[in-house]
């Protein structure tokens, strides 16, 4: 088996610049873009990157508040792997469409609706372009909830899986989870479903990387100044429709019988520091799932991408190992 990440594609030291001078004309070379329409017919943006002579797809799944161009250092370490690579905006995020009016606000109606939106991306984009190679699946976070509910709801599909910090069950800024779902119910029911919860703010482009989701600087400003730059990108808060839904999810993710259908290999990376999602949570769904092994990242935060480099080049090599093997 032929390991390509040997050291950091990319690492802290001036990263910015590497990333503005070597990896995004790169992705730039490769890139396609276009609009795919999701369940409800509402356009949805997507990216590929297609390699010569890959040997497999890649299907990335971002999480809660991102967008394709967050993960463009996670594509270009795909790409060097030899693998293609789709990437797609989910509803409510990025270029794609949106229910709420604001732009920092994510709403949804029903979690389900990423489900369906997934697969019709799969198979309009992913799967015409893919040249019969395997899919590998990719799912951060919220769309490491949406990928396990696909891989319950379409256990085929993919050769293998990859989820880091899935959302199986989502924090609430210090609120248990019956009571903010209680709070979100009752606001859907007053007609406030696409509105932003209560405590939101607008995006804050000066926000320390000391409080969020990155132990890595270096990443958390580059990312945080693409940004700043687009205002589209500058999605930060969640609707109580969202936020009912993110909370309603766990009953699927942790269904013994939805888990059971589960099958294939699947790697669930874990961070330890995570303020995002409930680690014994993932460690329950572990637990009902057959063919799957944990790794821990000790001193990660909730997006390992987005780590030290100490912390990087050992999550990158283990992902590659499991998809390799």
């Amino acid at each position: 088996m032929e390991l390509i990440i040997n050291s950091l594609p990319v690492t802290e030291e001036n990263y910015s610049e590497t990333m503005k001078t070597k990896v995004e004309p790169y992705l730039d070379k490769y890139r396609n873009e276009g609009f795919f329409e999701g369940w409800d017919k509402n356009k949805l943006h997507y990216e590929k990157y297609l390699v010569e002579n890959a040997s497999k797809n890649v299907v990335i799944v971002h999480g809660f508040t991102e967008s394709a161009v967050k993960f463009r250092e996670m594509i270009y370490v795909y790409m060097l792997m030899g693998f293609n690579v789709f990437i797609y905006d989910q509803r409510g995020h990025g270029k794609s469409f949106r229910y709420a009016e604001k732009t920092e606000t994510v709403s949804v109606c029903k979690f389900d609706e990423y489900i369906k939106d997934l697969d019709l991306f799969i198979n309009n984009v992913v799967k015409p372009d893919g040249a019969g190679l395997p899919l590998l699946l990719y799912g951060h976070s919220m769309g490491g909830a949406v990928s396990i509910q696909y891989l319950q709801e379409h256990p085929d599909v993919f050769e293998k899986a990859v989820l880091t910090a899935p959302m199986v069950l989502c924090k609430c800024h210090g609120l248990e989870p019956w009571f903010a779902l209680f709070l979100a119910r009752f606001f859907c029911l007053i007609g406030q479903r696409h509105k932003e919860t209560v405590g939101s703010k607008d995006f804050n482009p000066n926000r320390e990387y000391t409080s969020s989701n990155n132990t890595s600087k270096a990443r958390f400003d580059y990312i945080n100044a693409n940004k700043s730059a687009e205002r589209c990108l500058q999605t930060c808060n969640a609707s109580y429709g969202w936020l009912k839904e993110a909370i309603l999810v766990s009953r699927k993710n942790l269904d013994p019988e939805r888990c059971k259908k589960i099958t294939l290999p699947v790697l669930l990376c874990q961070a330890e520091d995570d303020g995002s999602v409930y680690n014994d949570k993932e460690e329950e769904f572990v637990k009902l799932v057959k063919n799957i092994r944990l790794e821990r990242f000790p001193g990660s935060r909730h997006e390992i991408f987005g780590s030290v480099d100490k912390t990087m080049l050992p999550y990158l090599q283990t992902i590659e190992k499991f998809f390799k093997s």
